[in-house]
């Protein structure tokens, strides 16, 4: 992590607090888009299954249940590699809160 303040220079707590905060913000923000993103997956699910029931139940043909498994599992790619992101965005932010508070 990189860090602009020289190890002889010493943070103000009033710094180090709106630091904190906006590190804090941003780690909430990034939380609520993932659990955004979550309840996207949910529901891709909950659209899969319904998909499954109706080949086994004969309502759809199977092609067209192939091609849409296909369509979810890029999309469920994409996502797991947001997710990746986000999660490796919420520990930087993590690893600078970690460094703020022991600059108190």
């Amino acid at each position: 992590m990189s860090n602009n303040d020289s190890d002889n220079v010493t943070v103000t707590p009033a710094a180090a607090i709106k630091r904190l905060k906006a590190a804090v913000t941003s780690a909430v923000d990034e939380v609520n888009r993932l659990r955004g993103e979550v309840a996207r997956m949910e529901a891709q699910g909950d659209e899969l299954e319904g998909l499954i029931r109706g080949v086994t139940s004969g309502e759809d043909s199977p092609r067209e249940m192939i091609d849409r498994i296909s369509i979810l599992e890029e999309e469920n790619r994409d996502l797991r590699a947001r997710l990746n992101q986000g999660r490796e965005g919420v520990d930087r932010l993590l690893a600078r809160i970690r460094f703020l508070e022991e600059q108190k």
